[in-house]
């Protein structure tokens, strides 16, 4: 049996009133012995049987005598005799339905004494909301008191227990120093009740338990009604073609935890070029990255991980994100362009990345940005930036940019993704990211004052690394890699005391060097200087004008800015590239256009200490 099961028995002997929220709606509950009952009411009346209770009267629920809907709910009463008879249907003929209901109760049943019942009020969030100033109407305001009078004269072989979707969207007053109450949440289907089910289930199917296995692992965060469409469609599959592989398994489940059968992961070809994982792929981002083969080769082992499905084996979870990262090191050396990349890489397309800057969200309310405003707050309709844009993209690279400046409740949400793998928004919709990337960034290393206003030693101590003329490239390199994975560790350890957040992240602190030698400063410039002319051709290509860059240029801005790139790293190259190309250039096509000329090519040569532009 199920743990939160196992609370509500003992909550019933213990507590006169218990409060449930949760998952309420399921269509089904699981058993101990692996049988579904279906709906809560049928399971408290089943519980309420095994406690020794004579009656339970339900009030709230869609119903008539003859199984039917019925339009006003709270107009019926079922009473359902625990010992096998008959339910009785009791109408409540006036006008004022609720108050009446709640006035009988409390003058004439709660407190007898002559029968055990168990008194059930469905949807008590929506009789009696949540005020957040404590304001009720006063309708509201009387019925608030008439379930707190019930509350506390209720007599101890009685039960009371009122349902919501959420226990913040009742009044407080029912919970709040009252002894006699309890409130109790029903979760989402454990590993093991999923495990019970399918093994249970799927025992005639010739399934091997390793199958059993990974569909009790991947399942985690659906409903009960989930895993019975699973079930369908996985015993669907074994009628057709006698067997049901692993990856079949992931599409299937994938079709209702993300909505879609797509996975771009199993498309990452192993062989070949441009882009086989085992063999070609670091050359595919050193082409494009620029100095930090390091980090190169940690993103691509960790691909191979996810590519393979050994992600969460120790752990037993494999739900969660298919790799975090935390991105380490200076401003300008590649960190957001490396995960950008990545997007490019696993998913074909850099509108797979999705960054987060975190510097937005420094107060505590601005987790509503993220997950959605709460229910009667501005925004709320709108949903969340983060949770909408998983929704829409679920296979994605999700880049949350100085992760340092965001708000400590933040970080919760930030726990309950790598822990768990998804996302529950403002308005209780799930959203997963087992098929995503997770990055943080982060300038950590680089500080002259903490996040709490204090001095700190961390650019001292890394400009004494940087210019130890004793040390080696490699050893610089090296030491300069331990002091930002250093840096880190003592920011989660003792400047926000998150080690359960460290402990997420796990080894995967990745640090970039700085990119003080000649041979990577010649790369990025000739990479810009590449995508100018490329982007050029794209942008003027229906009026014919080609961009022709000589190659002294590299030369040109290697002297130029080959010390502004060591220091603050290749974002200011492409604004100075911009600039100092971009103003000559722009003069010679306005004049072509003034002149109504095509076809025209244009050179962008050295000429002694300057660059000039002429066309031909």
């Amino acid at each position: 049996m199920a743990v939160w099961q196992d609370n509500l028995k003992r909550l019933l002997n213990q507590k006169e009133v218990l409060i449930i929220h949760g998952n309420i709606r399921d269509t089904a509950y699981l058993t101990e012995e692996g049988n579904l009952v279906r709906g809560l009411t049928d399971l408290i009346n089943r519980t309420g049987k095994e406690l020794g209770y004579d009656k339970t009267v339900s009030w709230g629920s869609f119903f008539d005598h003859e199984g039917r809907g019925h339009s006003p709910i709270w107009s019926l009463e079922r009473i359902t005799p625990l010992n096998g008879d008959q339910p009785e249907i009791r109408k409540t003929e006036s006008q004022d339905r609720v108050s009446d209901v709640l006035h009988r109760w409390l003058e004439d049943e709660i407190t007898s004494i002559d029968e055990k019942k168990i008194f059930i009020i469905n949807y008590i969030d929506k009789i009696t909301g949540y005020a957040p100033d404590g304001m009720y109407s006063e309708p509201t305001a009387e019925l608030v008191t008439l379930i707190q009078k019930i509350i506390e004269n209720i007599s101890e072989n009685n039960r009371l227990i009122m349902i919501a979707l959420r226990d913040t969207m009742i009044p407080v007053e029912y919970y709040t120093n009252s002894p006699r109450v309890a409130v109790m949440e029903i979760p989402l289907p454990d590993r093991a009740e999923r495990h019970l089910y399918y093994s249970t289930t799927l025992a005639s199917a010739s399934i091997p338990s390793d199958q059993i296995d990974l569909l009790s692992n991947i399942t985690e965060g659906l409903y009960m009604k989930d895993l019975e469409n699973i079930l369908s469609d996985v015993l669907e599959e074994i009628d057709e073609n006698q067997e049901v592989s692993s990856s079949m398994l992931r599409k299937i489940v994938n079709r209702y935890r993300i909505g879609t059968e797509e996975d771009p992961w199993s498309r990452i070809p192993l062989t070949g070029p441009p882009k086989g994982l085992l063999d070609s792929a670091e050359n595919w981002f050193l082409e494009r990255v620029v100095g930090q083969d390091h980090a190169v080769r940690e993103i691509v082992n960790a691909i191979k991980k996810a590519r393979s499905g050994v992600v969460g084996l120790s752990s037993g979870g494999q739900s969660k994100p298919k790799a975090t990262f935390f991105f380490a090191g200076p401003t300008g050396v590649g960190k957001t362009f490396l995960a950008k990349k990545l997007a490019e890489y696993l998913f074909d397309t850099e509108e797979a990345f999705l960054r987060f800057d975190m510097s937005e969200f420094k107060e505590e309310h601005t987790v509503s940005k993220l997950i959605g405003s709460p229910p009667g707050y501005v925004g709320y309709e709108q949903g969340g930036q983060l949770t909408n844009a998983i929704k829409n993209r679920p296979f994605s690279v999700i880049l949350f940019d100085e992760i340092e400046k965001a708000h400590p409740k933040i970080m919760d949400i930030f726990l309950q993704i790598l822990d768990d793998g998804r996302l529950t928004d403002s308005r209780g919709q799930t959203v997963f990211f087992t098929e995503s990337v997770i990055i943080f960034t982060s300038n950590i290393g680089t500080r002259t004052v903490d996040s709490r206003g204090n001095t700190t030693s961390e650019q001292r101590k890394l400009d004494e690394i940087i210019n130890d003329s004793d040390l080696s490239d490699s050893e610089r390199e090296r030491r300069v890699r331990e002091h930002f994975t250093r840096s880190v560790r003592e920011f989660f350890m003792h400047e926000i005391s998150r080690r359960e957040l460290l402990n997420r992240i796990g080894s995967h602190i990745i640090a970039f060097n700085y990119l003080k030698k000649s041979d990577y400063q010649v790369n990025i410039i000739e990479n810009k200087l590449k995508d100018i002319s490329e982007n050029f051709r794209d942008k003027f290509a229906g009026r014919g004008h080609r961009l022709h860059l000589s190659g002294g240029l590299t030369g040109y801005f290697l002297e130029k800015y080959g010390d502004s790139i060591s220091e603050f790293g290749g974002r200011g190259l492409v604004n100075a590239l911009e600039d100092e190309i971009g103003n000559i250039v722009a003069d010679q096509l306005l004049l072509a256009e003034e002149r109504g000329m095509s076809d025209i090519n244009f050179e962008v040569y050295v000429d002694g200490d300057v660059i000039r532009c002429r066309r031909s």
